[in-house]
C-alpha cells in the first residue's frame, strides 16, 4: 500500500495560504498527480472553495479551529478521505488562527493507524504585518509566533510592501523565532513548486524530538486552546447587488479590530460576481470565472469588534444605492 504524503499549511489571517493552496494544485494536475483537499475556517462560509477546481475532492471543516473546537473531526475526515479517494497527495489549509502543534499531533496520530505521512509543515508569514506587529505583545502577535515556530519551512511574503532593510529585520526575527526552518521570500506566495514537493521534507523520524526541533517543544508549553478565544467572527449575507465604490467605501468605516474580511459580492454596475479578499487596510477583487450561482456574503473578522457596528455600516451602504 502507498504512503499518501500529507502538507499542512499555517499562517495568519490574510497571509496567503489560499494563493499558496492553488499554485500547489495547479502544479500537482500539471504533474498528473490526483490531490485532496482539508479546508478548515472559522466562520460559517468556506469562501475560498470557489478556487478549487470541482474535479479536487475537498472536505470543508467549519464554524471551528481545527486545533481545538473540531480537532476530534480532523482525525475522522483524514481516515474518511484516506478510505474514500486514495488521493496521491493531500494538502491541510488551517484557519489564520490556528495553532499548527496540534495539527500535526493530529496528524502524527491517524498515521499510526492508515499510511499517510506528514511530510512538509509550511507557513506563510505576511513580512508587512509582521513587521507591524514586532514592538506588540498581542496575542495575535504571539499566534503568529507559534506558527512560525513549528514550520518547517516559512514563505516570507509581500515583501514587496517592505524596504530591503525591513524586509532583512523581518526574516532575522523569523531566524530567531525558528532556527531550523528554512525561508523564502515570495510576492503573492509565487515559489518553485519543485522545491516545495521534493527538496524540502520533514524527516519521520525527527519528528517529535524536541532536541532537534526546540521551538516545539517550547510551543508546547503554551495553553494552545487559548491563544485564539479573542478572534471573532460576523456573516453578512446580501439581498441585493451594491454598487462597487460604496462597497470599497465601507472598509473604510468598519472597526479598525477588523483586520480579515472576504467573500462573495456581486455589483450593480455590472452584475456578476466577484470573490473578495481584505487584509491589511488593502481590499482587491476577482472576478469569479465561470460566473456560479453563488449567494452574496461576506466574513468579518478581527479582535472583539462591535458587531453591530459592522452590520450598521453596511446596511448604510445598502440606503446609498
Amino acid at each position: 500500500m502507498k504512503i499518501i504524503p500529507v502538507y499542512a499549511l499555517s499562517g495568519f489571517l490574510g497571509s496567503g495560504k489560499t494563493t499558496l493552496l492553488t499554485g500547489m494544485l495547479n502544479y500537482l494536475k500539471q504533474q498528473g498527480k490526483r490531490p485532496a483537499v482539508i479546508m478548515n475556517e472559522i466562520g460559517d462560509v468556506n469562501i475560498d472553495r470557489l478556487l478549487v477546481d470541482h474535479d479536487v475532492p475537498m472536505t470543508e471543516m467549519l464554524n471551528g479551529c481545527i486545533c481545538c473546537t473540531i480537532r476530534e473531526d480532523l482525525g475522522a475526515t483524514l481516515l474518511n478521505m484516506y478510505h474514500q479517494f486514495q488521493p496521491d497527495i493531500i494538502i491541510i489549509e488551517s484557519t489564520g488562527i490556528a495553532n499548527p502543534l496540534e495539527l500535526i499531533e493530529g496528524i502524527t496520530n491517524v498515521s499510526l493507524k492508515v499510511d499517510i505521512e506528514l511530510k512538509l509543515v509550511t507557513t506563510v508569514v505576511s513580512a508587512p504585518h509582521f513587521l507591524a506587529l514586532t514592538h506588540e505583545r498581542r496575542k495575535t502577535r504571539r499566534l503568529m509566533e507559534e506558527q512560525i515556530r513549528c514550520a518547517d519551512l516559512l514563505l516570507l511574503n509581500k515583501t514587496d510592501q517592505l524596504t530591503d532593510e525591513h524586509n532583512q529585520e523581518v526574516k532575522n526575527q523569523l531566524m530567531q523565532l525558528n532556527p531550523h526552518a528554512n525561508i523564502i521570500e515570495t510576492l503573492r506566495c509565487d515559489i518553485d513548486m519543485d522545491v516545495l514537493f521534493t527538496s524540502i521534507h520533514r524527516e519521520g523520524e525527527l519528528r517529535g524530538q524536541n532536541e532537534q526541533y526546540p521551538s516545539i517543544e517550547k510551543a508546547s508549553e503554551h495553553t494552545h486552546h487559548h491563544t485564539h478565544n479573542h478572534v471573532m467572527t460576523y456573516t453578512h449575507r446580501f439581498d441585493e447587488a451594491v454598487d462597487r465604490q460604496y462597497f470599497k467605501k465601507l472598509f473604510s468605516e468598519i472597526p479598525s479590530e477588523v483586520y480579515r474580511a472576504k467573500g462573495v459580492i456581486k455589483f450593480i454596475e455590472d452584475h456578476e460576481s466577484y470573490l473578495f479578499q481584505y487584509a491589511y487596510r488593502e481590499i482587491e477583487f476577482v472576478k469569479i470565472n465561470p460566473q456560479q450561482s453563488v449567494e452574496p456574503v461576506a466574513v468579518f473578522i478581527g479582535d472583539h469588534f462591535d458587531k453591530i457596528q459592522v452590520k450598521r455600516a453596511i446596511q448604510e451602504l445598502t440606503v446609498n444605492i
